[in-house]
């Protein structure tokens, strides 16, 4: 018999019937009752730890009756299922054959061996716990030798006295299978994740509608996503029964929705349809509504799936283009459509008549003017040079083809700019000006005024103000120049379209020529900017009232289609003849002082005197040097420490840019930024901050010190396309964690696009990069905005943190915003603060962090150490 548990076969005889069949084996009773008994029923050589009972009296203590031995050894020994008796060490007391290969026995007594080291103290739990229960116990591991995974099941009776009895199961091929399944459900759970993120981030709604089998359309019942219940503009979005659905639907698109839901229930055929809407607001909106999938279940009840999408924009434009369409056409005048290379790409039919050339020869082909036997290539190049170099209208008169002698005729050209001012069109108009001295008169008009709003444009405008300063001049009197122009109008232009920016133009002219005299010029010089001249005025103060009121009269709010709007002009006034006696000087002096009130805050007047155009050098000289300190390294930067409420240790520190400039000495960013945001320079110098203090932090963070440090980006560099891989390499650059670097931005800055910097915000916080909302609370600052953006944390504006204790109206500021901030589980920073009092009444109501001078004004890198705590 072999050692370590295995078996070996006892002898059995043989009994026979009486007619010599062989019958069932009997066990040989030396292997019963002799005195080393027989191995597979006795347990480490003890008697009292038989298995089985030798006689009928002791069988109350033994596990199986004395009858059992051939019946358990048939089960135990043959059984293709590895069992084994184990003490609860994990010792191997008896073992089949299954067990033997399953786990790769080699004569080893202890089931522990058989087991990855890993795995054993686990075991000698689940054996421990099986001897004190009598419910069956699974427990599941890896084989060392076979590397296979198993699953044991054992129970014990009480009977056994410390031996247990385990069944072993190779689960490696099910153990695979449910990590592959496992493995699956996760990539399918990031999938529907994805897919779900992809639709919020979307403009489309999910609806499904559940209707009984040959039931009323009016049991029809509606589930709306959160997007298409904002697009029907339902308050609660479940279970939305038919007809309050419907009421939503204007009555023209009633019909067609109830037709295509009725062919869809009965046909099982989607739809695809657009309907009209009204919106409690009184608005309304077109949708376009698809369904797409149509489900019957077993009780007949039918389930439709689809989307909802607003149209609105797109019907609206589809509206402009047929009218455009329609115009273009049917104009009297010849109209045509050239590329951003000045080749034509569309022509109306008037424009081939007045030309006498067709489509298929000039469309396409190389710029007009070029080509020979056309026009006056001298003519065109000219005006062509003219319009690359221009922001404005230009106009020429010339002959159409010097071969044919046609008559004169009269051209203006449109440039058309994209969001980036690039050109990518021209629009070109032909007047035939040789019929009769009305359209001689109308020619005339249309070179001396503004094409869109009909105010005098430049040429009409230098034409007047030169009539004026000689009837000044010889009259003794004053005259004004007001160079004006309207505050961010190219937000409205970009968010609104330029259809509803143009209609603001106008009104804008309309307002104006109301605030002046019929003797006074308005003139629009392009885009937002309009030149007024007063003449014939006796004081500067007969000049400030014609400008409050214009003031007054602008700031009024303007209704344009179904959009309500205000905006602010910022004007320049120079006088004759203190601030120039001729035209071009008093142009660029008023020009200066405009910039001077767009300096000072826009929504303002400036007149114009000597110092201003001193600013003005001085503003030059920073440009240039401003590229020399980026070229020289110039710059450097200074950290304020952050301190934590609660715990008085510092979190992070926030960056601050400084100049060292070469004759003015350390200068401050409110010096220079206006500068550097003007021309362009924002951007080069916000890449060598976001560098800057990431080395800088990366250093800190070796030294030991993983402190957090946040830097300030300007609206300009949120319109970068490059910001994502300049922040990214500069954390990896500098071997930083994205969640070391904290980026505050002003509510004002995603007001600028806030589609774009929205998306760009989520893809920083994706990134791991914290956000920061900074001056909260100074402007129009919303709710809405902060659920819409990835803000992790706000900064109060300081002007809340001085009024803190003063009993102000101010003073209660900063607790609102704490507590608003905490119910939208938002961080919240205080900055400025100066005075011991300030900082106990931010921690008594719930602020997380502050800076400011209590703490230390900004430091050098080098001195900051010592504000370190241990982490």
């Amino acid at each position: 018999m072999r050692k370590g548990g295995n078996h070996v076969k006892p002898v059995n005889r043989l009994s026979r019937s009486g007619n010599g069949e062989e019958t069932h084996p009997v066990p040989d009773s030396s292997h019963e009752t002799g005195s080393s008994g027989d191995d597979l029923f006795r347990t480490n050589g003890n008697p009292d730890n038989d298995l089985f009972a030798t006689d009928h009296n002791d069988r109350d203590n033994r596990l199986f009756s004395p009858d059992s031995r051939l019946d358990y050894r048939c089960f135990f020994t043959d059984n293709p299922i590895a069992q084994l008796i184990a003490d609860r060490h994990g010792n191997i007391l008896k073992n089949n054959s299954a067990a033997t290969d399953l786990l790769g026995l080699s004569g080893k007594n202890a089931l522990m061996d058989s087991l990855r080291e890993s795995n054993r103290p686990a075991f000698l739990m689940f054996l421990a716990l099986l001897e004190s229960s009598r419910s069956l116990k699974v427990w599941t591991g890896i084989t060392e030798k076979t590397g296979k995974t198993i699953r044991v099941k054992g129970f014990s009776t009480g009977k056994m006295r410390g031996s247990l009895h385990l069944t072993i199961e190779d689960i490696t091929t099910e153990e695979n299978h449910r990590k592959r399944l496992e493995n699956r459900i996760g990539t399918l759970e990031k999938d529907r994740y994805f897919c779900q993120l992809a639709i919020e981030r979307s403009n489309i709604g999910l609806w499904r509608a559940t209707i009984a089998r040959d039931a009323s359309m009016e049991t029809l019942r509606f589930h709306f996503s959160d997007k298409s219940g904002d697009l029907f503009g339902f308050v609660t979005f479940a279970d939305i029964p038919f007809p309050l659905f419907i009421n939503t639907v204007h009555p023209e698109s009633a019909g067609k929705i109830r037709t295509a839901l009725n062919s869809t229930i009965n046909g099982k055929t989607g739809f695809d349809i657009e309907i009209r809407i009204d919106k409690p607001n009184g608005d309304f909106a077109w949708i376009n509504l698809k369904c797409y999938l149509i489900e019957e279940n077993a009780s007949g009840e039918i389930g439709l799936t689809g989307i909802a999408a607003d149209i609105t924009s797109y019907k609206t434009t589809e509206k402009a283009l047929a009218i455009a369409s329609n115009l273009f056409e049917n104009n009297r005048d010849g109209i045509f459509i050239a590329d951003q290379d000045r080749r034509i790409t569309v022509v109306n039919p008037p424009f081939t008549r007045m030309t006498g050339l067709t489509q298929e020869k000039i469309m396409g082909n190389k710029p007009w003017y070029l080509q020979t036997g056309i026009a006056d290539s001298t003519c065109y190049s000219q005006l062509c040079d003219v319009i690359v170099c221009s922001d404005h209208e230009e106009m020429a008169t010339f002959e159409k083809n010097r071969q044919e002698k046609i008559a004169p005729t009269h051209l203006t050209i449109k440039i058309v700019r994209d969001m980036d001012e690039r050109i990518i069109s021209y629009i070109g108009i032909l007047l035939d000006i040789s019929q009769n001295d009305f359209l001689e008169d109308h020619a005339r008009y249309m070179i001396e005024h503004d094409f869109l709003t009909g105010l005098p444009n430049r040429i009409l405008l230098l034409d007047r103000l030169g009539q004026t300063l000689m009837a000044a001049e010889r009259n003794r009197r004053k005259a004004a120049v007001m160079f004006l122009d309207l505050d961010r109008f190219k937000h409205i232009n970009d968010t609104l379209g330029h259809a509803v920016g143009d209609r603001l133009l106008q009104q804008v002219a309309q307002r104006l020529t109301q605030c002046v005299r019929k003797n006074d010029t308005v003139s629009r010089q392009g885009g937002d900017e309009f030149v007024i001249l007063l003449n014939d005025i006796g004081h500067a103060d007969d000049v400030a009232t014609v400008v409050n009121n214009i003031m007054h009269s602008l700031s009024q709010n303007y209704q344009i289609e179904n959009y309500e709007m205000s905006i602010t002009p910022s004007i320049g006034i120079a006088l004759y003849p203190e601030d120039g006696t001729d035209i071009d000087t008093l142009l660029k002096n008023a020009d200066t002082a405009m910039y001077h009130a767009k300096e000072n805050g826009r929504n303002a007047y400036q007149f114009f005197n000597a110092e201003m155009n001193l600013h003005l050098v001085e503003r030059t000289r920073l440009e240039n040097d401003l590229r020399a300190a980026l070229e020289n390294d110039g710059f450097f930067l200074e950290y304020q420490p952050i301190i934590d409420t609660k715990s008085g240790h510092m979190t992070g520190v926030e960056a601050f840019l400084r100049w060292k400039h070469p004759e003015f000495g350390i200068l401050m960013p409110s010096r220079f930024l206006g500068v550097a945001e003007d021309t362009g320079l924002i951007s080069p110098i916000g890449e060598w901050v976001i560098r800057s203090a990431c080395k800088q932090a990366g250093k800190w963070h070796h030294d030991g010190h993983p402190k957090t440090v946040s830097v300030n980006l300007s609206p300009i560099q949120l319109k970068q396309k490059n910001l994502l891989p300049i922040i990214r390499n500069a954390l990896k650059e500098n071997g930083l964690a994205p969640g070391a670097l904290e980026l505050q931005i002003t509510e004002g800055s995603i007001m600028e696009n806030i589609r774009t910097v929205t998306d760009l915000l989520y893809e920083l916080r994706d990134m791991g990069v914290k956000i920061v909302l900074d001056n909260f609370g100074n402007g129009c600052s919303s709710i809405s905005h902060l659920k819409k953006a990835p803000i992790e944390k706000i900064k109060i504006d300081p002007v809340f943190i001085h009024a803190l204790g003063t009993g102000s109206e101010d003073a209660d500021v900063a607790g609102a915003i704490v507590a608003m901030a905490k119910n939208l589980r938002l961080k919240v920073s205080a900055g400025g603060v100066e005075t011991d009092g300030q900082a106990l009444l931010l921690k008594k109501i719930g602020c997380d962090e502050y800076q400011g001078y209590l703490v230390s004004p900004s430091l050098p890198a080098g001195e900051i150490s010592h504000f370190c705590a241990p982490d």
